[in-house]
């Protein structure tokens, strides 16, 4: 599978006795992406056998301490690993100070080169591009500046119908140009087309995360057509004019965003710890856009296309 999701958080600003708060881990082709660092990040990843040594880029949606809390102490915990690989992080501006604030306070010398990227703009914007993915940020509502991610698989060559490379007596930079989609026109004037010796990738596969955020109609323009939209939940109808209040939502705006961008399913999170279990906002959800679950911790999900 080459995107898979693990949760390692799913409550809002009060962790509870089973539920931290917001951390996802993706998987792209074994390379790993940190969405969100909550309160006891670096556990969760220990108790769900996660090797954030292999974790080089960290996305930080917002600057409120349920979503980068946890930051700190895994700077430090690398450092005494002796990381020396240099670690990427995506977040508001302001981060790069508090940051440095808090490694000046306690006399911590890193080991390992911190790299900056200021999350920025009112668009939709390509924040990260390397072989086998392309990643986005895109603004929200909420109190403060906070950004959602989308994260696209690259799309991959075609595939070459082997019988065909003996039959055409194709050579290597044949091959090249036809997974890339050209037809191969010869010096004795012969075509041979890359429809007929080859077959199309697989679809793309993508993910989007939508952290804290009230409702607006244009969320649903930036995360259209993903295969996995995870968007916080954190109240049910009862709580509307609270949610619209504190920039949150619930979870039947998730769905109508869901629905709207016609997404393959929805994952809700961010749970308020006033709800013992999610199951009622995954049921309110579910009358609007049925391909909806409740984020679980510690449970992965595969992603399709």
């Amino acid at each position: 599978m080459s995107f898979r999701l693990t949760i390692l958080g799913t409550s809002s600003a009060l962790p509870t006795s089973d539920r931290y708060p917001t951390a996802h881990v993706l998987n792209v082709h074994e390379r790993l992406y940190l969405i969100d660092c909550g309160e006891g990040t670096q556990m969760q990843m220990r108790r769900y056998h996660i090797h954030f040594g292999k974790i080089n880029h960290i996305f930080i949606s917002h600057l409120h301490g349920d979503h980068f809390f946890g930051l700190y102490p895994l700077l430090s915990t690398y450092n005494l690993m002796g990381r020396k690989t240099p670690l990427h992080i995506y977040a508001p501006a302001s981060i790069e100070e508090m940051l440095k604030r808090h490694l000046e306070d306690f006399d911590i010398s890193l080991g390992y080169e911190l790299i900056i990227h200021p999350l920025a703009g009112r668009t939709i914007k390509l924040i990260l591009s390397d072989k086998r993915v392309e990643v986005f940020s895109f603004p929200l509502k909420h109190r403060v500046k906070t950004y959602g991610f989308l994260f696209r698989e690259k799309m991959a060559d075609r595939n070459m119908i082997r019988s065909k490379i003996a039959e055409y007596h194709l050579t290597i930079a044949e091959i090249s140009s036809l997974k890339k989609g050209k037809d191969i026109l010869r010096e004795d004037g012969e075509v041979i087309s890359c429809d007929e010796v080859t077959s199309a990738p697989p679809v793309p596969v993508s993910y989007a995360f939508c952290s804290d955020t009230g409702y607006f109609p244009k969320l649903s323009s930036f995360v259209a057509g993903v295969g996995l939209l995870y968007h916080e939940a954190t109240f049910g109808d009862e709580l509307d004019a609270l949610a619209r209040k504190v920039g949150h939502s619930t979870a039947r705006q998730a769905a109508t965003v869901a629905r709207d961008a016609g997404v393959g399913r929805l994952l809700l999170g961010h749970f308020s710890a006033r709800y013992k279990s999610p199951e009622t906002l995954e049921e309110e959800a579910r009358q609007v856009f049925p391909a909806t679950d409740a984020a679980r911790e510690g449970q992965s999900y595969d992603i399709t296309s």
